[in-house]
């Protein structure tokens, strides 16, 4: 997993064709030190002055580098290295990052003009959840994984395939991923951080937060006492509230034993079966 623990950032200018200039900021990752990051942050810096007094604009495409996250927790795995990484995303949730635990985050279908044509003949309106769950239930069939789990989250669907393991840079990964309906930044995402993602807690906006200041890592004391006041705030918030719900189980049900405490995990942190509004 492409999961740093260090950041660091380094500031500087570049002077533009038109004869202005603007102020950049780079930050560099590390698995070793900050000093090492902020080293990697000197390299990009060169690389985004050079791009931009060429007059080229424009920066890393989403999922095209590590997320620049809190870690909060490491599961060990196998021999390999990590089975998980707890990290806290730019607004504030618990991300369940794995190995080779595959969940999707599966965007429903658009709507259909038709639907709409059939309620006015009194036809019973077809439910997207309804249908992209029979499209993943026919996956399951003809698809070399036969279990899975699928959530309701509170716009869309999760999926995790609960029988086998997969490489997330994977060209089959990637394949399933996109067969299951899920977003091109999401597979985007996943190939550059070589890990499968599952957000653990509920957007603080839905229950009534707001976002945190800041971002990781906060080098301003202010900026990090601010940022726990924030943090207890949302703790509250988010206790009336769960992020998924479990829909169905597809397939044979089988659960690998690497990913049977991942599933454990999963559940008990997004309070699946609590009952609870999801958000």
């Amino acid at each position: 997993m492409e999961i740093p623990r260090f950041w660091g950032k380094q500031v500087g200018r570049a002077d533009l064709p038109d004869g202005h200039w603007m102020q950049l900021t780079a930050w560099g990752w590390s698995q070793e030190s900050v000093a090492d990051a902020r080293t990697k942050a000197g390299e990009i810096l060169q690389l985004l002055r050079a791009r931009f007094q060429a007059g080229t604009r424009g920066w890393y495409a989403y999922g095209s580098r590590p997320v620049r996250e809190e870690i909060l927790r490491e599961l060990p795995g196998a021999a390999d290295g990590l089975a998980a990484v707890v990290t806290r995303n730019v607004y504030g949730c618990e991300v369940l990052n794995t190995a080779h635990a595959m969940f999707v985050d599966v965007d429903l279908p658009p709507p259909k003009p038709w639907r709409s044509l059939g309620r006015l003949f009194g036809r019973r309106a077809v439910d997207p959840v309804e249908e992209r769950i029979e499209e993943l239930r026919r996956l399951v069939e003809t698809d070399p994984w036969s279990a899975a789990r699928v959530y309701r989250t509170a716009a869309g669907l999760r999926l995790l395939i609960t029988d086998r393991l997969f490489e997330p840079a994977s060209a089959e990964a990637e394949r399933l991923m996109t067969a299951c309906g899920a977003d091109p930044a999401f597979v985007r995402l996943c190939r550059g951080q070589k890990s499968f993602r599952a957000r653990l807690t509920p957007k603080p906006w839905r229950c009534g937060a707001g976002r945190p200041p800041g971002r990781h890592p906060r080098e301003d004391p202010a900026m990090q006492e601010a940022f726990e006041r924030w943090l207890a705030t949302y703790e509250a918030a988010a206790s009336g509230w769960a992020t998924c719900d479990l829909l169905a189980e597809l397939g044979s049900g089988r659960v690998h034993e690497d990913i049977e405490p991942l599933l454990r995990l999963h559940d008990q942190a997004t309070r699946c079966g609590s009952g609870l509004p999801l958000a």
